[in-house]
């Protein structure tokens, strides 16, 4: 890795341009002063002047590649500061040594000419004047604007990197959802089907059909950023068919859906899911009657899901990673768009969901707006 990659190129140009400016500046200003009587002048003056700003950059470089990535990377305050008391220290000294004695370095020949000589310093050395003060804050801040200009570009780094990460974050945690309904729900539901084979063929062979096309849907259209309203809708309803055939007339499974529309909402995907694994997994019981209801609806641009169920005598801590992973999710997607309530009373189970119902454009602005949220 070279000195170069350690920094983003964006800053690398902005330091290139302000030093390229700094060196150009003193020679513009002084060729409206040159005088053709006095050719060596310029030249002494401007190499005088080049010669400072060059001693301004080595100090420069110095903090910016060794002392600034010494207390932004790696935590090192006191070897920081001492550092950059040397080097200021010697740039200090430096300057009083080589101070020129005949006053302003970028005055022409025409007007140093009318001021009387400076006199001699004393002991043939220079003395601590304003020169030398202005100088040492100039130094200084000249630091603190390279380090505030680190600070910034390696908290924007490090957002970036925060957001890349959540970005891979939510993909793993849609996969691992995905991952999760597939191993239990295809088993189950192929010993289900294996019995309906010589029960009900026909039945056999539409939930054969289903489960084909919500593998389908598991393996490619869940793996997009979106999906529409009515692919939703159509996947819940072969989930619950299938899920339908492990459970006796005991458990009464009532869904209230919006018919087929041919608005374009999108919404992102497999977030209905897990709320119901989760009322079928803690809400049926095998000695009573159970009951999951569960209501989506479409009002004033917003999507509405309700799931209700009754409560199983066996104990189970409501939540799992499913739960989890859905609720990350929401938020990351969606953020203060969409509420989530979820009451536990002690026979019944309630989750209301809203979501904003929203075109392909409008989620896709939405999912801008996040990332620049979060970057």
């Amino acid at each position: 890795m070279t000195i170069f990659s350690r920094q983003t190129k964006q800053e690398n140009i902005i330091y290139t341009i302000v030093w390229i400016i700094l060196f150009i500046v003193p020679m513009v200003q002084m060729l409206f002063n040159y005088d053709p009587d006095h050719p060596m002048w310029f030249k002494h003056s401007l190499l005088d002047v080049w010669g400072s700003l060059l001693l301004f950059l080595v100090i420069f470089l110095i903090h910016n590649y060794v002392l600034a990535p010494m207390l932004i990377k790696h935590k090192k305050a006191y070897q920081y500061i001492i550092g950059c008391v040397v080097i200021v220290a010697v740039f200090q000294t430096c300057q009083c040594m080589h101070k020129p004695g005949d006053g302003p370095r970028w005055h022409s020949p025409k007007n140093q000419m009318n001021k009387e000589m400076a006199p001699p310093p004393p002991n043939g050395r220079p003395p601590i004047d304003k020169h030398d003060i202005s100088m040492f804050f100039i130094v200084v801040m000249m630091i603190g604007a390279n380090l505030g200009v680190k600070v910034y570009f390696m908290s924007e780094e490090e957002k970036k990197r925060i957001a890349k990460l959540k970005e891979q974050s939510l993909k793993q945690e849609l996969d691992y959802l995905r991952y999760q309904i597939n191993p239990h729900f295809i088993m189950n539901t192929l010993n289900n089907i294996h019995a309906l084979v010589d029960i009900d063929p026909e039945q056999a062979k539409d939930s054969i059909v289903d489960m084909s096309r919500m593998m389908r849907y598991l393996l490619y259209d869940s793996d997009k950023h979106y999906v529409t309203l009515n692919n939703a809708l159509t996947f819940l309803k072969k989930y619950l068919n299938l899920m339908k055939l492990r459970y006796t007339d005991q458990v009464n499974v009532n869904l209230d859906i919006p018919e087929p529309s041919d608005e374009d909402i999108v919404l992102a995907p497999l977030l209905f899911i897990p709320f119901v694994e989760n009322a079928f997994k803690h809400g049926v019981s095998y000695d009573k009657p159970s009951d999951i209801d569960i209501d989506i609806q479409h009002k004033d641009n917003r999507l509405l899901f309700h799931c209700r169920n009754t409560k199983s005598n066996t104990k189970h801590e409501y939540g799992g990673v499913g739960l989890n992973n859905v609720t990350k999710r929401l938020e990351l997607i969606y953020g203060n768009n969409c509420s989530l309530d979820i009451r536990d009373d002690e026979e019944t189970y309630d989750v209301l969901l809203q979501l904003p119902a929203m075109t392909l454009d409008e989620f896709n602005m939405i999912d801008k707006r996040q990332k620049s949220e979060n970057n």
